[in-house]
């Protein structure tokens, strides 16, 4: 179990699962809706948030983005009390597996995105070759890992 309520159990099973949904390539950015993250981490549904070979070249264009992404996904759910849904962003690309500045620039447009949806923004994951890596360095695996 996570160390918060929006933490993953499983992070390995929720890019699997979006794995399984798209066809994962170089430039895309993916954001899933889990529901109970820490405890049966049920993946809901997910939406591709970007897909060009260059990313935005600001975060603020990222947040944009974002805002939007969330709205679309979590449409009109109700949540009474504590939220217990979080995002997950999965930013794939080729290269080694540690962050880059564009990798950072994802994260910090979920800092500005300000959706104001009852939802934990959750974590933002890098996939490359090598396998993934959470924004934070708390989380990393070897698979699912981009196809080579």
């Amino acid at each position: 179990m996570g160390i918060h309520r929006w933490d993953l159990r499983d992070p390995a099973a929720a890019l699997t699962g979006i794995a399984r949904r798209h066809q994962l390539r170089p430039g895309m950015v993916i954001v899933g809706l889990i529901e109970l993250p820490d405890t049966i981490q049920h993946l809901l549904d997910t939406t591709v948030l970007y897909d060009a070979d260059e990313p935005p070249d600001e975060a603020r264009h990222c947040a944009v983005l974002i805002r939007r992404a969330a709205h679309r996904l979590f449409g009109p759910r109700v949540v009474i009390g504590t939220p217990r849904h979080a995002f997950l962003t999965v930013v794939v690309r080729r290269g080694p597996l540690r962050l880059s500045s564009a990798d950072r620039r994802w994260w910090e447009g979920w800092r500005q995105a300000e959706h104001k949806l009852p939802v934990f923004d959750g974590t933002v994951v890098v996939m490359t070759e090598q396998g993934w890596r959470s924004a934070d360095d708390q989380l990393v695996g070897f698979q699912p890992a981009l196809a080579a």
